[in-house]
Order: structure tokens, then C-alpha cells, then sequence
């Protein structure tokens, strides 16, 4: 969707989050996967990396190789981004191994303990690197844990000739590029139920992940945020350990992940699916102030004989659609189902077809919200805007 949308926007910033983050881009056949770059980049716009994000420099100079030399000019990484080195990584993987049968599930990118080593203040940002950070304080620390800093002097010097020329002030250019009459696209990772306050803790990412979030990682005013546009994918996914109220665990949850390539791009991991979360989805709504919505992967549901949306939790032997008051043991409640007129053996190829703008019309009902565009391939062609 940011692909889509970047073709109406100077410039496209990112926010949160670190190479956690797997968005792919298809064009023209071939896949693209953006860990830290804006999804922007294959339309020519600016990119801008913002303070919220933790930037693991050696992903980023991985994408940097795949991108036109034009675009390679055109980024600017915030200097004060938190750096992830490879100790982070290390004790992503050190903590998931202690939990045990309670791992998380991440992605042990290092993104937690990079988020965790910024509060305590032992991270280095891009411009502390730049300018001589004394690194001992950190590798004190991860001594005590048992893990050894060695290496880190050549990943110290590779990174800062990496960075020195991408490295700048990412609020100072947003302002710049309001003043002067342009225009910004921010673009978030993860979803709403992976806020580190408000999702599904302790099953969530360790930044925050929803729109009020945005000018505080950016460092602007609450006013240059805009009006967001909610992403929902038409059935419900979730990659790693927590809550699952709809997870499909038969044939139809097989078929959709199969069907709607569902494995993780960071990972590799099969994503869990199920049914469409209506509950949880006016929960996001709500907390995200989202008026439009962009619903994707409908050809997915085109291929799959039944439909079922949860509209309701039985939670504790009582019926809610409120999911805030069953968050704190939302591994408990039972989904209540409405089944609906599939979407089975409708075509694409034309005009949204009958089927498809049914479940659209219910979806505004149900969720207060003015769907505005549909996914219905991987391709960036295979987007409906809707005249509404």
C-alpha cells in the first residue's frame, strides 16, 4: 500500500520498529523486501529514516545494494537512530532461549534489546558513532552476561563509513518539505496488537506501533501527522507466540496461508491465520483514529468455499465485542462467528465484482469506516480505488 500510495507524495519516512520489519513490494514480477527502507523506493521519492527506528547498518547496506544509485542519494537516516550491533542480536537470542517454552517468538533481529539498551543508556546512535562513542560501557555490560564483544571495533569502523553520508536530521527535512508545499507519507511496522502499551503483552514488538506514535518518533508537531490510513488484510494474521482468538489450525487455515503466501519475510516462518477479527479490527480503529481503511489480499478469500468473521468474544460465559476488557486474557475467550456469502470463484480481472463489494459494504457497517482502496494481487496494478 505505501508503494502504491508513494506516487502522490516527495517523500516517504519511517518511523518505528528496525529490520524486524518485512515489507515486499511486487513489481513486475519481481519481489522486493524493504527491512528499513521506505517502501518509497521503487517510486523515486525521498527516504527518510526517522529517530523512532533502530537501524541495523548491516541490513541497511544489504538494501542499499539493490537500489538504483538515484534512489542511494536520496535517503536520509536520523542521527539519533539507535544503533543495533551484533551484540543485541546475541542477547535477542540468549533471552529467547531462557524463556523456554515461553519464548515470544521473535525475530532475534536484536530490535528488544536494542530498544531495552537505548532506555538504560549504553546504545550508541548513528551521530554518537559518527562522532568517537565510547563503546566500553556496553560491552561491560554484555561481559556480565556473557557475551563477547569481539568484532565490534570492525563493525564500529564499517558502520560509520557506512552512515557518514546518509546521516541527518529527518524532522528537520519533514519541516522543510511541509513549508515549502510538499508532502510526507509516514510508514509504520507491525501492527496495532504488537504495541508495546496496548497490544497483546507480552506478545507484542518493543516499540509502539500506533498513529499517535508518529510525531513523537519523528520529532514534529502532532499537526504534520495527517490523517492515517488503516491497512487490514481480510482475514486475520499473526506471526509468532500469543493470543489468537481465530486461528484457523485445519484446511481452510492451510489453504489461506498457502494461498495468500503467508510466511514470514523476515523469517521465512509460516504465519498463523484466521478468520477475520472484527472485534479486535474496531479496537485498532478506535485506538489508531482511523476513518479510511485499505483492505487487502481479497483474491485470497476468491479461493476459499466459506467465510466466517468473528464479530464477538464469549468471554468468560458472557458475549462482548469489547476487546480492551478481554486483553488480559484473550488466550481464554471463544470467537463468536457470523458466516457470509463467500467470496468463492470471484474474478479480479474487471470491475470489482458483486461478491467483493458486499463484504466491502459490510466491513463499513460493521467498522464505522470508509474503505478507499482494495488489494486483490500482489502487483502493484492489482489495486481498486474505490469513488466514495
Amino acid at each position: 500500500m505505501v508503494d502504491f500510495l508513494a506516487g502522490a507524495y516527495d517523500a516517504v519516512a519511517r518511523f518505528n520498529g528496525g529490520s524486524n520489519a518485512g515489507h515486499t513490494v511486487v513489481l513486475a514480477g519481481k519481489k522486493y523486501t524493504f527491512h528499513l527502507v521506505p517502501s518509497g523506493a521503487l517510486k523515486g521519492k525521498e527516504l527518510l529514516i526517522g529517530a523512532g527506528v533502530v537501524l541495523d547498518p548491516e541490513v541497511l547496506a544489504e538494501e542499499l545494494r539493490i537500489l538504483p544509485t538515484a534512489a542511494r542519494k536520496r535517503i536520509v537516516v536520523d542521527g539519533r537512530c539507535t544503533l543495533v550491533t551484533p551484540l543485541e542480536k546475541e542477547f535477542d537470542d540468549l533471552l529467547e532461549r531462557m524463556r523456554g517454552s515461553s519464548a515470544i517468538g521473535t525475530t532475534k533481529r536484536g530490535i528488544g534489546p536494542s530498544y531495552a539498551m537505548r532506555a538504560l543508556r549504553l546504545s550508541p546512535r548513528v551521530s554518537d558513532l559518527i562522532n568517537g562513542f565510547d563503546l566500553n560501557d556496553l560491552e561491560t555490560f554484555y561481559k556480565s552476561v556473557g557475551i563477547s564483544s569481539k568484532g565490534l571495533d570492525g563493525w564500529a569502523g564499517s558502520t560509520i563509513r557506512l552512515l557518514k553520508g546518509l546521516a541527518g536530521d529527518v524532522a528537520s527535512r519533514i519541516e522543510s518539505i511541509s513549508e515549502g508545499g510538499g508532502s510526507i507519507l509516514f510508514e509504520g511496522s507491525q501492527g496495532t496488537l504488537l504495541d508495546l502499551l496496548h497490544g497483546s503483552y507480552p506478545y507484542v514488538t518493543s516499540s509502539h506501533t500506533i498513529t499517535s506514535y508518529v510525531p513523537a518518533a519523528l520529532g514534529i508537531p502532532p499537526s504534520l501527522a495527517g490523517e492515517p490510513l488503516g491497512v487490514a488484510k481480510c482475514y486475520t494474521t499473526r506471526v509468532g507466540s500469543g493470543p489468537f482468538p481465530t486461528e484457523l489450525k485445519d484446511g481452510d487455515g492451510d489453504s489461506i496461508r498457502k494461498l495468500g503466501n503467508e510466511f514470514g519475510s523476515t523469517t521465512g516462518r509460516p504465519r498463523r491465520v484466521g478468520w477475520l477479527d472484527l472485534v479486535a479490527l474496531k479496537y485498532a480503529v478506535r485506538l489508531n483514529g482511523v476513518k479510511k481503511v485499505a483492505v487487502t489480499k481479497l483474491d485470497v478469500l476468491s479461493k476459499v468455499k466459506g467465510l466466517k468473521v468473528c464479530t464477538a468474544y464469549r468471554d468468560n460465559g458472557r458475549e462482548t465485542d469489547r476487546f480492551q476488557g478481554s486483553l488480559p486474557h484473550l488466550e481464554a475467550v471463544e470467537p463468536v462467528y457470523e458466516s457470509l456469502d463467500p467470496l468463492y470463484g470471484a474474478d479480479f480481472d474487471g470491475p470489482l465484482p458483486r461478491k467483493a463489494k458486499e463484504f466491502i459494504d459490510y466491513l463499513e457497517r460493521e467498522l464505522g469506516v470508509q474503505v478507499v482502496l482494495v488489494s486483490h494481487g500482489d502487483e502493484r496494478s492489482s489495486t481498486t480505488q474505490l469513488g466514495r
